[in-house]
Parts: C-alpha cells; structure tokens; sequence
C-alpha cells in the first residue's frame, strides 16, 4: 500500500491536505500500519508541530514512540498559541 492510498482512508471529507491527513491516521489508525509507510522524522515533525491535536493518551503514545523528550515537548509547547490557552475542565 502506498502512503496515499493509506491517507485517502481518512479524507472522509474530502480533504487533501497531507499534512491533515496524517494527524487523522495518527490519532485513528492502527499505529502498525502507519510505521512501515512514514518515517520517524516526518511523523514527530506533524507531532510536535500540531501538540494541540493530541490529548492525553494520543500524546503520551507518541511522545514515547517518536523518542520526544521533555524538554523538546516543552519548547515546542511554548510556541505553540493553542497549546498555551487550552483551559483544563474542573
């Protein structure tokens, strides 16, 4: 399977933007699947430029299969406008 055939799954609206597409994959699709098809670098790159996106589990998971440190995590959450005004519920 090819990465577009793989990425055409999740454009159930027809989006097209790769980049979207593949923080949809990372958030639903089984993570064996997306491994084989994109490199490491590519996908910490849609991570951390798109934390925001990710909550809870699906931040933890990839942060420990993409080897993000702490303090990489921390600077990229620092510039990141959506990341520093998300408000925690009570």
């Amino acid at each position: 399977m090819t990465q577009e055939e793989f990425l055409k799954k999740y454009s159930w609206d027809g989006e097209r933007s790769r980049e979207e597409l593949l923080i949809r994959a990372m958030l639903y699709a089984n993570p064996l699947e997306i491994a084989p098809l994109f490199s490491k670098e590519e996908l910490k790159g849609i991570f951390l430029n798109n934390l925001h996106r990710f909550h809870c589990k699906d931040r933890s998971f990839w942060k420990v299969v993409l080897e993000v440190s702490e303090d990489e995590l921390k600077r990229y959450s620092e510039k990141n406008f959506r990341e520093g005004s998300i408000l925690i519920p009570y």
